[in-house]
C-alpha cells in the first residue's frame, strides 16, 4: 500500500518546534477503492479479502477520527476536559464511543437519534465480523461431500460479488445515519458552525 501521512506543524516561538502526524481515514478509503476496482476487473478472491479488510479499517478510522475532531473543536476551555477525557479513552470500541459521543449533546432528542445510532452500530458490527474472519486466520475453503454437494467455510461464503455489494449498501446506510446525526448535533454546537468536512461520502 502507498500510505501518505498528513503532517501538521505548530511553532511556539519562545519554546520549541512541535510536529504532529495524523493518519487520515481517506488513506484507507483510497486503498479500499483501489482493491475493489481491481476485484471487479479480475474477480480475484484475494483482492476481495483486502477489499473487506480495508473497508472495515476505513469506516473505523472515519468514525473514531471525526468524533475526536468534533469533540476537540467543540469543547474548548473551560470545557476542554471533555476532549482530554475522550483522548484518554481512544481504545474504546466504536459502540461505546458513539453512545458517549451522542451523550455529550444533551439537547438531542433520543427518539430522533437512537435509531441512527443503532444503524451505525449494526452496520459497523456486520462489517467487523466479516473482517475478523479474514484477519484472524479463519479457513477460506470450499469442498464437496459424498453426494457432490458443495459446501463452503463461513469466510468463503462472503467472497462473492453479492456479499460485497450487500455490505457496501449497509455501510452507505451507516454513512447516511452518521450524516443525519450530525445534522441533529449542529444546532447544539457553539464552536462548530459547519459539519460538511465530517460527513460521509457515499461509496
Amino acid at each position: 500500500m502507498k500510505h501518505f501521512v498528513k503532517l501538521k506543524a505548530t511553532i511556539r516561538i519562545s519554546e520549541y518546534f512541535k510536529a504532529e502526524t495524523e493518519v487520515d481515514a481517506v488513506i484507507y478509503r483510497r486503498e479500499f477503492e483501489r482493491y475493489y476496482k481491481e476485484y471487479l476487473k479480475t474477480k480475484d478472491s484475494t483482492k476481495l479479502i483486502f477489499t473487506f479488510i480495508l473497508l472495515q479499517i476505513y469506516v473505523e478510522c472515519f468514525l473514531h477520527q471525526n468524533m475526536r475532531r468534533i469533540i476537540c473543536m467543540e469543547f474548548k476551555p473551560p470545557s476542554d476536559g471533555i476532549c482530554t477525557t475522550w483522548l484518554e479513552g481512544e481504545k474504546k470500541s466504536v459502540k461505546d464511543k458513539i453512545n458517549n459521543f451522542v451523550s455529550l449533546f444533551p439537547g438531542l432528542v433520543p427518539t430522533d437519534t437512537q435509531q441512527l445510532v443503532d444503524i451505525i452500530e449494526d452496520g459497523f458490527k456486520n462489517l467487523s465480523d466479516i473482517r475478523n474472519l479474514f484477519v484472524h486466520g479463519h479457513k477460506v475453503a470450499e469442498w464437496s461431500d459424498s453426494k457432490k454437494a458443495k459446501e463452503s467455510s463461513p469466510a468463503k461464503q462472503f467472497l462473492t460479488a453479492t456479499q460485497i455489494k450487500k455490505i457496501i449498501a449497509e455501510i452507505n446506510a451507516l454513512g447516511g445515519a452518521w450524516d443525519k446525526l450530525l445534522d441533529y448535533i449542529l444546532p447544539q454546537c457553539k464552536a462548530l458552525t459547519r459539519i460538511d468536512n465530517f460527513k460521509f461520502t457515499k461509496i
